[in-house]
């Protein structure tokens, strides 16, 4: 009788240690999606921390009505939990990350569903260090540290990894939707076997030159073909994700960040990739980049961009406009971010002209002045849920 005590207390010790159920998913969708979202944005390194305090981050959350919340869930090179495909990706073998931070966070106080999305990030450092071929190369020459070559995205192994990517995490955790970031293709699409492409998808014979036969990025046939790239990944995505859970899945919404151009904002960034018309086309949402301090803009300017957007006709319910919290460089060390003054106006302009998703990010540069300073302005509880039907 001893024995058999002593080995349930273990037992008991054991489980409590390891805590497995926190790596069950809970539910991130809700069956009734709110009318407006609010949302915080949480860093790869805060959700892949062992040591993060989700209790704090969920009170936080609670305090400023965020009724959503998105959990980047890394590249396809390094995820934040074990990927059956690809375990060597995992950032903490044998610990999901994403579901113990999305239990955590799934409700809030008081019981109500919050949205939960995740973030993909495109870019792929390490493999291009192992294999430099699958790399965008410029019109110079130079290959991209961190970005796939247009053919890589459209018909090759990394494109491929990225469907599977999305589609498995859609498979595992039934999110409301899952955003795919840092996804360009400016300057990094002049390689032999991008030049192969845009022949086969334009007809052309070669890239679009200047009066003096230089490459001339700025050709709009360049931005079409770049956007029409990227639309295509996204339709197989969204194809994939269609099939999974039993066809469920379509209700999972598929987004994608994209730049802006502040002087003409309807037209997007073709540049880059980004017509947001042609994106739309495969993509459910587009995750506007409304940062202000990065770009040296301003709130009128995101109140501008939001203004263009709707007097050109887009449906204003497919756009979540993303406040960043960034000031100066991304990469800045120390990081700095900009004053909560300014986050708030920025936030309040993003939500204008028929704009019913916003979000702030990163949750990393949230200074207990910017909580307190965005409670105010989102108030103390989340907005009503009263949609209908997810998706």
């Amino acid at each position: 009788m001893t024995v058999v005590v002593v080995l349930v207390a273990a037992v008991g010790a054991a489980l409590l240690l390891a805590r497995p159920w926190e790596d069950v998913p809970p539910a991130m969708r809700p069956v009734v999606a709110p009318d407006v979202v609010h949302s915080v944005s949480v860093d790869f390194g805060i959700v892949t921390d062992p040591d993060t305090d989700w209790a704090a981050i969920d009170r936080h959350l609670d305090a400023v009505g965020a009724n959503g919340v998105d959990l980047n869930a890394g590249r396809v090179e390094f995820t934040a939990y074990d990927w059956p495909a690809h375990p060597e990706a995992a950032a903490e073998p044998g610990t999901d990350h994403l579901s113990r931070a999305a239990r955590a966070l799934h409700e809030d106080a008081d019981g109500t569903p919050r949205e939960i999305g995740l973030i993909v990030d495109a870019y792929v450092p390490e493999w291009i260090k192992a294999d430099p071929s699958i790399a965008g190369v410029s019109a110079d020459g130079r290959r991209s540290p961190y970005r796939a070559s247009a053919s890589q995205l459209a018909t090759g192994e990394v494109g491929d990894r990225l469907v599977e990517y999305v589609t498995d995490l859609g498979e595992r955790y039934d999110p409301s939707r899952i955003a795919v970031t840092e996804l360009f293709l400016n300057h990094y699409s002049f390689g032999d076997d991008d030049l192969a492409l845009y022949r086969e998808m334009t007809g052309a014979d070669d890239w679009p030159r200047d009066a003096d036969g230089q490459i001339d990025d700025d050709d709009p046939a360049l931005g079409t073909w770049r956007s029409e790239v990227l639309a295509g990944l996204l339709a197989r995505m969204r194809a994939g994700l269609d099939e999974v859970r039993d066809g469920q899945g379509e209700q999972i919404e598929l987004a994608m960040d994209v730049r802006v151009d502040w002087d003409d904002p309807a037209a997007g960034v073709p540049s880059s990739g980004h017509d947001y018309a042609i994106l739309l086309q495969s993509a459910d949402r587009l995750v506007v980049w409304a940062y202000v301090g990065s770009q040296d803009h301003t709130p009128a300017d995101v109140e501008g961009a939001t203004g263009a957007l709707q007097a050109a006709g887009f449906d204003m319910s497919r756009f979540t406009m993303s406040v960043g919290l960034w000031a100066g460089s991304a990469d800045a060390d120390p990081p700095q971010s900009i004053a909560p003054a300014l986050m708030a106006e920025t936030v309040e302009a993003a939500g204008t002209h028929g704009v019913t998703d916003v979000n702030v990010t990163p949750l990393s540069h949230l200074s207990e002045a910017h909580w307190a300073t965005l409670a105010r302005v989102w108030g103390t509880a989340a907005p009503s849920a009263s949609r209908g039907p997810a998706g």
